[in-house]
């Protein structure tokens, strides 16, 4: 290649670098000019139109459900499934046949969250978390657009403060980031998650930091970092259900780690039918009444 083609080369590269970079700049300065209330408007976009949206009130979704024991345990075990939601109200259950595990069960009535017991006055690592931590159960954040108290359906009836915090990268995909707090403060730090193109909320995570301290001798303590709890959501294989684009598998992961113990488990749904706008009773929603 002679000096003229190779200095019409060199230009020629650097103006389709520039190009790229141009587009690039353009594309991260428009997810930087999004609002909180365009994340949230192109969101509900992605569930559905306004009037389907408003036309659906109720939720009962039917499948099945992996438990996985990984860490604080060990197994397996597959089960029948249902989400129902109705207004604020929300249920979760799962039904195993294995003796010394027998079921997930949690409901949300607004106002009282009940738990099923696994055997009298013994219940499970998960309902312990959420017997301790309501609010997600409270705000209608769990099963995320799977259920009908999902709260960015109607913000009016919440008095949550949400703040975009704009992209960011996990495992090499880009989301977009709202954190999510509470009118009444919860020790939970809530962060949303959102498809970048899609606008699709796919997944939420729940932290709770707190400073682990150990008595090293009579009367002395010592911080030995952080306790920390997270449970994470997951949401994928969206599909439409009468005109409503939704999650078909749903992940819940629990994990614990202290100075002396440390959890991991899963659940994993694969939810197959959908029935829209059944009459739901608030009994329903009490599982100790079962």
């Amino acid at each position: 290649m002679n000096t003229r083609n190779q200095i019409r080369y060199i230009v020629g590269a650097g103006l389709a670098l520039a190009a790229i970079i141009s587009v690039a700049l353009t594309a991260s300065s428009r997810a930087d000019n999004l609002t909180l209330q365009d994340v949230i408007s192109k969101h509900l976009d992605s569930i559905g139109t306004p009037e389907t949206r408003a036309s659906i009130q109720s939720r009962v979704i039917l499948g099945t459900a992996v438990a996985t024991f990984r860490l604080g345990g060990k197994g397996q075990a597959e089960g029948r499934a249902v989400l129902a939601s109705q207004a604020n109200m929300i249920l979760v259950g799962i039904s195993f046949d294995v003796p010394d595990y027998p079921r997930e069960n949690m409901g949300f009535d607004g106002k009282t969250l009940t738990v099923a017991d696994l055997t009298p006055g013994v219940r499970s690592t998960l309902g312990k978390f959420f017997m301790t931590h309501e609010m997600p159960f409270r705000e209608g954040l769990l099963a995320g657009t799977l259920s009908a108290a999902w709260p960015l359906l109607d913000m009016s009836s919440k008095k949550a403060s949400m703040k975009y915090d704009g992209l960011k990268k996990i495992e090499g995909r880009q989301f977009h980031v709202i954190r999510y707090e509470p009118k009444n403060d919860s020790d939970l730090k809530t962060k949303l998650y959102f498809e970048a193109d899609t606008f699709r909320h796919v997944r939420t995570e729940y932290e709770l930091r707190q400073v682990q301290e150990m008595v090293t001798r009579p009367g002395v303590t010592q911080q030995q970092g952080d306790s920390i709890t997270k449970l994470i959501e997951e949401f994928s294989n969206f599909k439409a259900e009468n005109g409503l684009n939704l999650p078909h598998t749903y992940k819940l992961q629990l994990s614990i780690e202290t100075l002396n113990r440390r959890v991991l488990q899963d659940w994993e749904f694969t939810l197959s039918q959908f029935a829209f706008n059944k009459t739901l009773d608030k009994k329903q929603f009490d599982v100790t009444s079962k």
